[in-house]
């Protein structure tokens, strides 16, 4: 009814003018309005709340399940590896070594080295 050009609709509009403005044609578009509205805030709670389960299922759905643990297995005990040596004291080096030469050679890590000088 806002076409100017259309003289029927200009017209119609000349006709209903002091109706629409506060008459019970007035009061049928504010319900009308408001009955609309309503039924649009219905329709965006509606489907934020679908997209809301929905997004919960598909987490429920495919979220990894986690398992219990094992059980508790002990470890098994270490097996002694065969050395090529014996650890002695140093009562026992020195009366094996008691009439040679040694030379101790100290190493960049801390270590020492010890050389058994002629035999």
């Amino acid at each position: 009814m806002n076409d100017s050009r259309d003289p029927r609709a200009k017209l119609l509009a000349e006709t209903l003018q002091g109706d629409w403005a506060n008459g019970p044609v007035s009061a049928m578009a504010r319900r009308a309005a408001a009955h609309a509205r309503q039924h649009r805030r219905v329709r965006h709670r509606l489907a934020a709340a679908g997209a809301t389960v929905g997004l919960a299922l598909v987490l429920f759905l495919f979220a990894p399940r986690t398992s219990a643990p094992p059980p508790h297995v002990r470890a098994p005990e270490p097996v002694p590896l065969a050395r090529g040596y014996d650890i002695i004291s140093d009562d026992e080096l020195v009366a094996l070594l008691r009439d040679r030469p040694l030379l101790v050679l100290p190493q960049e890590n801390g270590a020492k080295t010890i050389v058994l000088l002629g035999h």
